[in-house]
C-alpha cells in the first residue's frame, strides 16, 4: 500500500458521509456501474470465464482498488465507494457470471434509470423499514462521541441475528436451528443470513426476499443502504465497540459463520445446492469493497470466517481422499477382494474428490475477492484480521499455504506502517515457524533481514520484543547468520528493560551452547561429575562444575560489551569542573542492565557467592601448576578451561556487584509490584550480609590495584544493612576491618571514581548511631594525611598566586584538594578546618589556605599547558570551601535555634573568610573573556554562598534578639554593578550558546538594555566538524549550562542577595524574562519561580487577584526603567566625552575591579596578611573584551 494515497476512512464517523446534495448523483454514478453485475446464478461457470476473470486482477485490479479506497473522505463523497475496476473484478469473480462483454453494452445505454429507482425506498420493502431508517435520527446527535449503538436487536425480537447474540446457544446449535429453517423455505432462510451480516454491521435497514430473488441488483441494493446508514451518523458498530455487549461479539459472529459451513458440508448441502455459496460469496464480497468501513470490516470478517472454514473441509476432504485411497490399495491387494467394498471405496473417492475440487474452486474465489483486496486494506484493523487468518490457514492446511505463493503476504506486511498490524504478522510468524521452520528455508532467506531489523530497530517496544521472540525460534532452528546472532545478542545492553528481557532466553540459550561445547572439550559432563561430583552448597573457594558456566557467561559478555565498544563512538570530553565535582553518582553501567535481567535466568548470578568465590580463587598458580600436575588430567584441563582474562574479571566484577544488589536490597526499593524470584528473606539476607562485609576485604586485597576495579568493589558496602553490625557487637571487628581497606584505598588512590564509591560508603557507615564513632576515627586519619599533604605543598610556594607551581606539582596539589573536597561532604569539617597549622611555614588555617588558593582563578595571562591544571586545583578548591561554609551555617542555624552566644571573634573571622572567598569568585570570573567551565562554576558558587546566610536576616532584624545583629554583614549583597558589567554579559554568552545549538531565534533587546553583542565563544567555531550525535551532545550541554546557570540566579535573585538595590535592580530579573518563551520548557520552568504567582501557587495559595495593587504596581514599573535608562546615560557620557578615559588600571586586578565597584573595603583593616601578587597589572589589558 503505498503511503503517498490519502487514506480512506479517517474520519471521527468510520464512514464516508455524503451530503444531501451529493446523494442523487452519487447514487446515479454508482448504479451506473454496479448494473453490470451478472444475469444469475449458474453452478459450473465456464473455465474460460474465470481465467479471464482471474488475469485481469492480477493485472492491476489491485492497484485500482486500492486507489479508491485511499481517497480521503472528502473528495469521496460524490465517488463510488470501490474502483470500478474492482467492481467488475467482484462480477468477475462471481461463478454465476456469463455474458459480460454482452451485458456491458446495455448497462451503459441506460446508466440513469437505477438512480430514479434509488430515490426513494424500495416499495417492495416492508411497512416498517421506512420507519426504521428514519428512527438512528431521532435517538442519537448528529456525531455522537460516547454514546454508540453496538447490539442491534431484531425489529421483531427473534431471527437469526437474535439468536447468534442472543440466545445463549452454541454456534453450532445455531446454525443446526438455521438449516432446518433453510430446508422448509431457502430464499427467507437465506436473506436472514445477510440481513444478520448488515445488523452485525450497525444496519438497521433490512433486506427482503425479492431482493435476493434479484441478484443483478445485489450492488444496487446494497449502495442504498449504505446511503441509508451514512444518514444515521453511527459512529461505532459492534465489532470495534468497546461496550461491554460487544466483549464477545467477533467470537459468535466468527463461530455462527464457521459452524455454517460446517453444517453445510456434514449435510452436502455445500456441494448439492451450489448456489447457496455462491450467493454468500456474492453479497459478502459486494460488502468487504464498500467505502463504508463498518460494512467492509463486518463483510471482511465473515468472508475470513467462511474461507476459514472452507479450508477447515478441505483439510477434512484431503484426509478422508487419503484414507479411501489407502483402503483401495489395502483392498486391491488383497487375494480375495471384495467388489463391492471396492465399488464403494471408488465412488466415496470420487465424491471426495469432485468434492474437493469444487471446495478448492470457492477458496480461490474468496481468497481472491476478501484476502487479496483486504490485506492492504486502509484500516489497519481489517489488515491485522487478514494476517490472523492467513496464519490460521498455513497452520490449517500447510500443504496449500506453506509456499511461496501465499507466505509472502506475510513477509510484505513486516513492513506495515500499522504497530498492530506488525505484531499480528509476527505472532503468526512465530506459530508457523514452530512449526515448520525447516521447510521455510526460501520464505526465512528472504526476510530475515527484515526480522532482525525489527527486533533491533523498530520504532515500537512492542514490535521489537516479539520480532524477538520470533529471532529466537530461528537461532534454535540454526538459520541465523553469526553476524546476525551477535546484533540480536548485544540487546541485552539495550537501555529500555522490556527489551533486555526479552532478549535474555535468546543470550541464555547462547551460553548454555559454549557451556556445552566447553564440557565436550574437556571430557564429557560423566567425567567431570567423577572430578568434582556434587560440590557442597557452602565451599564457594575451590573449583567447582559451575565455574564453567560462569567462564562462558564472562567470555560472551565480554565479547559483545567489546563490540559495543567499537560500534559507539562515544564523545570523550575532557575535565568538566563545573560536572565533575557536583555529579558523584555514577549511571548503572551496561553490564548492570544486562546482569538485572540475567539474575533470575542463570543461577550462578543468583547465588552470588558462587561467582564470589571464582573471582577470589588464584587462577594464575593453578595455571602455573598445571604442567607439573599430570595426575589428574580432567582436573587440570578443567582449570585451564575456567580460567578468566583481566577483561572477564572486571566485567564479573559488575556483575558481582549488580546480584549482590538485587539480592540484598529490599524488595520494595528494587520493584514495588512484584516479589522477585531468588530474593533472600531476612535472616538470609543477614547472613549473606556478613559473609558479603567478610569478602570484600579479600576482593579489595586482589583487585586493590586497579582503581576501575577497586571501586566496584566498594560499591559492594552499599548494599550492606550496616544495622546487623550494630546490633551484634561481636561483629564490629568484620566492619572495622572493612573501614579499614576502604580507608586504604582512599589514600592509596586518586581516580574520582574510587573516591567517590570510598565517600559514599563512609557516609553510609556514618547514618548509624553505633558505627558512627568508628567511622570518624577512620575519617580522622584521612583529614590529617590530606591537610598534611596540602600544608606541605604551602610551605614551598604562595598558594595563592598563579603560574608559580609545575605541571606535576598542580597535578598532586589537584589531587590532594579533591580528597579535601570529598572528605567535607562526608562530615562535619568546620573544626578541621578552622584548626591553626603548627608548623611555623603554614600557620594558616586551612580554610584561609584553601579561600587563597580560589585566587589562582584569577586569569593574568593564558597558559595553554598548564591552564587546564590551574582551573581544576581551583574548582575543587571552590568546592571544599563550598561545604566547609555549608557546615558553618548549619553550626550557627543551631546556635540560633538554641538561643547560644557566639563569640565576636568567630564572627569577625567569618566576615573576613566570606569576604575574601566572594572576591576571589569574581576574581575569577570577571578576569575571563568567554564562559569556561570554571567561569560558570564561580558565578554559581558565589551565588549560592550569599544565598546560604539569608536565614539570619529575620534574626538580625528581631529587635529581641540584638545579641545576633552582629552577624548583618554575612548578609551582604553582591556589588550592584556586578550585574551589568559581568552577571548579564556571562548569562548573554551562555543564553547565545543555546539558542545558536539548537536553532532557536531570540527576542530583540528592549529600548533601556544594552544591544545584543553577535561574538560567539571560539570553540562554535568547530562545529562543522562534528557528527550529528555529538551536535546533539554539545545542544545538551548547552541547555543544562544555561538552565544551572540560570537557576543560581533565579535563587541569589528570591534570596534578594543580587538585583535588589542600586541603580540597576531588576535589571537581571527583567533580563532572565526576555527569552521565557524561547528556548525551551526547561528554561521556561526555571525562570518562572521568579514569578510571584507562581510561587505561591507552589506554596498552596491563590493567585493575587487582579486590583488595584496590580495596577499601582503597573504605574511604578516605567518610572524604574526610566530611572535606569536615565542613570545608564549618565554612566556612559563621561565616556564618550572624554576620550583619554582609557588610561586605567589593568582589566582583572583588584585596583580595577575597586574602581568598578565591583570590590569594596569595608572591612580592610581585619585583613592580616596582605597578597602581594594580587596588586600587580595584568599585562593582557584585552582579556574581558576578547
Amino acid at each position: 500500500m503505498s503511503p503517498s494515497r490519502l487514506p480512506l476512512m479517517e474520519t471521527s464517523d468510520n464512514n464516508a458521509t455524503s451530503s444531501p446534495a451529493s446523494a442523487p448523483d452519487n447514487s446515479r454514478r454508482r448504479s451506473g456501474r454496479v448494473v453490470r453485475a451478472p444475469q444469475k446464478f449458474s453452478p459450473e461457470p465456464p473455465p474460460s470465464q474465470s481465467d479471464q476473470a482471474t488475469s485481469k486482477r492480477k493485472r492491476g485490479a489491485d492497484r485500482d482498488e486500492e486507489d479508491v479506497e485511499n481517497e480521503s473522505p472528502a473528495e469521496d463523497e460524490d465517488e463510488e465507494p470501490s474502483d470500478p475496476e474492482d467492481e467488475d473484478d467482484e462480477v468477475e469473480d462471481d461463478p454465476a457470471s456469463r455474458s459480460r462483454k454482452s451485458k456491458q453494452s446495455k448497462q451503459k445505454s441506460k446508466p440513469k434509470k437505477p438512480a430514479a429507482k434509488r430515490a426513494k425506498v424500495n416499495g417492495n420493502a416492508p411497512a416498517n423499514a421506512a420507519s426504521v431508517s428514519h428512527a438512528p435520527a431521532v435517538r442519537l446527535p448528529n456525531r455522537p462521541k460516547k454514546t454508540v449503538r453496538v447490539t442491534i436487536a431484531h425489529p421483531d425480537g427473534d431471527g437469526l441475528y437474535a439468536d447468534v447474540f442472543g440466545s445463549g446457544d452454541s454456534s453450532d446449535d445455531v446454525a443446526a436451528h438455521w438449516f432446518q429453517r433453510y430446508q422448509e423455505d431457502d430464499v427467507k432462510a437465506f436473506t436472514e443470513v445477510i440481513n444478520c451480516v448488515l445488523l452485525a454491521a450497525g444496519c438497521e435497514q433490512q433486506l427482503t426476499e425479492d431482493d435476493i430473488r434479484d441478484p443483478d441488483n445485489s450492488a444496487n441494493r446494497l449502495s442504498e443502504l449504505e446511503d441509508a446508514y451514512q444518514q444515521t451518523n453511527i459512529s461505532d458498530y459492534p465489532l470495534i465497540s468497546r461496550a461491554k455487549s460487544s466483549k464477545n461479539f467477533r467470537e459468535l459472529l466468527i463461530g455462527f459463520f464457521e459452524s455454517l459451513i460446517s453444517v453445510l458440508h456434514q449435510t452436502d448441502v455445500l456441494y448439492s445446492d451450489e448456489d447457496l455459496l455462491d450467493n454468500i460469496q456474492r453479497w459478502v464480497g459486494i460488502m468487504s469493497s464498500s467505502s463504508l468501513r463498518p460494512f467492509r470490516h463486518t463483510a471482511t470478517t465473515v468472508g475470513l470466517a467462511i474461507l476459514s472454514s472452507l479450508i477447515d473441509v478441505t483439510k477434512q476432504l484431503d484426509e478422508r481422499i487419503t484414507k479411501s485411497n489407502q483402503a483401495l490399495q489395502a483392498e486391491s491387494s488383497r487375494r480375495g477382494k471384495n467388489k463391492n467394498l471396492i465399488e464403494n471405496t471408488k465412488r466415496a473417492l470420487d465424491t471426495a474428490t469432485r468434492n474437493r475440487e469444487f471446495i478448492d474452486g470457492k477458496v480461490k474465489e474468496f481468497f481472491n475477492i476478501i484476502f487479496i483486496h483486504r490485506y492492504r486494506d486502509i484500516d489497519p484493523k481489517i489488515r491485522a484480521e487478514c494476517v490472523e487468518a492467513l496464519g490460521t490457514w498455513v497452520c490449517t492446511l500447510p500443504t496449500v499455504y506453506m509456499s511461496p505463493e501465499y507466505l509472502r503476504y506475510l513477509g510484505w506486511l513486516l513492513s506495515d506502517v500499522s504497530v498492530s498490524t506488525r505484531l499480528e504478522v509476527l505472532k503468526q510468524l512465530a506459530r508457523v515457524l514452530k512449526r515448520d521452520a525447516e521447510k521455510l528455508a526460501h520464505f526465512i532467506d528472504r526476510f530475515r533481514p527484515r526480522l532482525v531489523e525489527m527486533a533491533t530497530k523498530d520504532s515500537d517496544i512492542s514490535v521489537r520484543v516479539a520480532a524477538i521472540g520470533v529471532v529466537d525460534i530461528l537461532r534454535a532452528s540454526g538459520m541465523l547468520e553469526p553476524e546476525e546472532v551477535d546484533s540480536v545478542s548485544k540487546l541485552l545492553f539495550d537501555s529500555e528493560v522490556r527489551i533486555r528481557k526479552a532478549v535474555v532466553g535468546f543470550f541464555s540459550a547462547l551460553v548454555q551452547e559454549l557451556i556445552d561445547d566447553k564440557i565436550d572439550d574437556i571430557g564429557g559432563g560423566d567425567a567431570l561429575d567423577e572430578v568434582f561430583g556434587d560440590a557442597e552448597d557452602e565451599e564457594y573457594d575451590s573449583p567447582r562444575k559451575d565455574w564453567i558456566n560462569i567462564k562462558a557467561l564472562a567470555e560472551n559478555l565480554a565479547s559483545y560489551d567489546a563490540q559495543l565498544d567499537e560500534e559507539q563512538d562515544e564523545i570523550r570530553h575532557g575535565l568538566d569542573v563545573a560536572a565533575d565535582v557536583v555529579n558523584a553518582n555514577t549511571p548503572d553501567s551496561r553490564i548492570a542492565h544486562a546482569t538485572q535481567v540475567l539474575y533470575e535466568k542463570i543461577p550462578e548470578i543468583n547465588n552470588w557467592q558462587i561467582l564470589a568465590g571464582y573471582l577470589l580463587f588464584d587462577h594464575s598458580t593453578s595455571a602455573k601448576s598445571r604442567s607439573s600436575s599430570k595426575t589428574n588430567s580432567i582436573e587440570s584441563a578443567m582449570k585451564k578451561a575456567v580460567a578468566p582474562q583481566s577483561r572477564e574479571e572486571a566485567i564479573l566484577l559488575e556483575v558481582l556487584a549488580a546480584a549482590v544488589k538485587e539480592s540484598l536490597l529490599p524488595s520494595a526499593e528494587h520493584d514495588r509490584h512484584k516479589r522477585r524470584a531468588g530474593r533472600l528473606d531476612t535472616d538470609a539476607q543477614d547472613d549473606a550480609g556478613m559473609r558479603l562485609a567478610a569478602l570484600i576485604p579479600r576482593l579489595l586485597n586482589k583487585f586493590g590495584s586497579d582503581p576501575s576495579m577497586a571501586a566496584i568493589v566498594l560499591r559492594l558496602e552499599h548494599f550492606l544493612d550496616l544495622e546487623v553490625f550494630q546490633q551484634l557487637r561481636q561483629n564490629s571487628a568484620t566492619y572495622d576491618k572493612l573501614l579499614d581497606e576502604i580507608t586504604t584505598q582512599f589514600n592509596r588512590h586518586v581516580d574520582q571514581g574510587l573516591l567517590n564509591e570510598a565517600a559514599a560508603a563512609l557516609i553510609h557507615a556514618r547514618q548509624y548511631e553505633e558505627l558512627e564513632e568508628l567511622t570518624d576515627n577512620k575519617l580522622a586519619v584521612l583529614w590529617d594525611n590530606s591537610l598534611n599533604s596540602l600544608r606541605g605543598i604551602d610551605k614551598i610556594c604562595e598558594l595563592s598566586a598563579r603560574d608559580n607551581l609545575d605541571r606535576a606539582s598542580l597535578t598532586e596539589l589537584s589531587q590532594t584538594l579533591m580528597k579535601i573536597s570529598k572528605l567535607a561532604s562526608i562530615s562535619d569539617c568546620v573544626d578541621v578546618l578552622e584548626t591553626p597549622g603548627t608548623s611555623i611555614d603554614s600557620e594558616s588555617p586551612a580554610i584561609k589556605i584553601l579561600i587563597g588558593i580560589v585566587h589562582r582563578g584569577l586569569l593574568t595571562e593564558s597558559n595553554d599547558e598548564l591552564d587546564d591544571p590551574e582551573d581544576e586545583v581551583v574548582g575543587f578548591a571552590i568546592k571544599a570551601c563550598q561545604f566547609y561554609f555549608m557546615w558553618k551555617v548549619r553550626k550557627l542555624r543551631n546556635a540560633v535555634e538554641n538561643n547560644e552566644e557566639i563569640p565576636d571573634g568567630e564572627v569577625d573571622q567569618l566576615v573576613v573568610w566570606r569576604k575574601d572567598f566572594v572576591t576571589n569568585l569574581i576574581q575569577t570570573f570577571s578576569s575571563r573573556g568567554f564562559n569556561d567551565d570554571l567561569r560558570l562554576f564561580a558565578v554559581g558558587a558565589a551565588c549560592d554562598l550569599c544565598g546560604l546566610f539569608v536565614f539570619l536576616r529575620p534574626i538580625t532584624q528581631d529587635p529581641q534578639a540584638p545579641q545576633y545583629r552582629k552577624l548583618s554583614p554575612l548578609l551582604e549583597e553582591m556589588p550592584s554593578a556586578l550585574i551589568t558589567q559581568e552577571i548579564i554579559p556571562i548569562f548573554d554568552a551562555a543564553e547565545r550558546a543555546y539558542a545558536k545549538r539548537a536553532k532557536k531565534i531570540l527576542n530583540d533587546p528592549a529600548d533601556d538594555e544594552d544591544p545584543m553583542d553577535d561574538d560567539l565563544p571560539p570553540e562554535d567555531d568547530e562545529d562543522e566538524e562534528l557528527t550529528e550525535q555529538e551536535r546533539f551532545a554539545a545542544e545538551l550541554k548547552a541547555e543544562k549550562i544555561l538552565c544551572e546557570l540560570t537557576g543560581k540566579l533565579v535563587l541569589a535573585i528570591l534570596a534578594k542577595t543580587i538585583d535588589h538595590s542600586g541603580p540597576d535592580a531588576g535589571k537581571l530579573r527583567k533580563r532572565l524574562n526576555r527569552n521565557k518563551t524561547k528556548l525551551g520548557n526547561n528554561y521556561r520552568d526555571v525562570v518562572a519561580y521568579l514569578d510571584e504567582d507562581h510561587l505561591r501557587e507552589l506554596r498552596g495559595g491563590k493567585k493575587k487577584p487582579a486590583a488595584k495593587a496590580k495596577g499601582k504596581e503597573t504605574a511604578k514599573k516605567p518610572m524604574l526603567s526610566a530611572e535606569l535608562v536615565i542613570e545608564d546615560d549618565d554612566d556612559e557620557n563621561p565616556r564618550l566625552d572624554d576620550p583619554f578615559e582609557d588610561v586605567e588600571p589593568e582589566e582583572g586586578t583588584v585596583e580595577d575591579l575597586r574602581r568598578r565597584e565591583l570590590l569594596d573595603d569595608l572591612i580592610e583593616d581585619d585583613e592580616d596578611e596582605e597578597r602581594p601578587a594580587a596588586a600587580e597589572p595584568m599585562e593582557d589589558d584585552e582579556v574581558i573584551g576578547d
